[in-house]
């Protein structure tokens, strides 16, 4: 098994779909599922996993999470959209994802950009984070079980922050 150091920096190596990588012309379905494939293959957890499927694709734009096409070709404030959903789907259910971006009056391009500027300072402030739950031996299953539990009652808490944040929008809008 690798050391802790070696699969948080593998863990850190994935890559983003950049603004100027989605061309300013529509896609069809087979071109937005190889742009995410293409890209976002670090992503995968094994192989044969698959990032985005044209049922996942119609099931977003029927549930709301994202605008309706009209005719077979997704714009780029679309694609922007889904890449917004594929980072929020990650740790929220998706209802909060659709209450975030089941919206017209969002820049998802602008947004999006945000997001890969912060997950530099992200990723750095992450390890000194670490620091004070990482057990001394990470290959011990005691050890393993200790750290998992931690960073998972982390992801729990900002997933909790995140879903307060959401019910605020519902109470603005006043519904769920």
């Amino acid at each position: 098994m690798p050391d802790f150091g070696q699969i948080l920096e593998r863990v850190f190596s994935d890559q983003d779909i950049l603004p100027a990588d989605v061309p300013q012309l529509d896609l069809y379905m087979d071109q937005v599922l190889s742009l995410f494939d293409q890209h976002l293959s670090a992503d995968k957890r094994n192989p044969s996993d698959k990032l985005l499927t044209k049922t996942m694709v119609n099931n977003y734009v029927k549930e709301g999470l994202i605008t309706p096409v009209r005719g077979k070709k997704y714009t780029r404030q679309q694609i922007m959209q889904l890449l917004c959903v594929y980072h929020l789907k990650q740790n929220l259910r998706l209802s909060d994802v659709k209450a975030l971006t089941g919206r017209e009056d969002v820049d998802f391009e602008a947004c999006y950009a945000h997001l890969l500027e912060d997950k530099a300072r992200i990723r750095d402030s992450i390890p000194p984070m670490l620091d004070a739950f990482v057990p001394s031996d990470v290959d011990d299953p005691n050890g393993r079980l200790m750290l998992c539990l931690a960073l998972s009652e982390i992801a729990s808490y900002l997933r909790r922050l995140c879903e307060s944040m959401i019910d605020g929008i519902e109470e603005q809008t006043g519904g769920k």
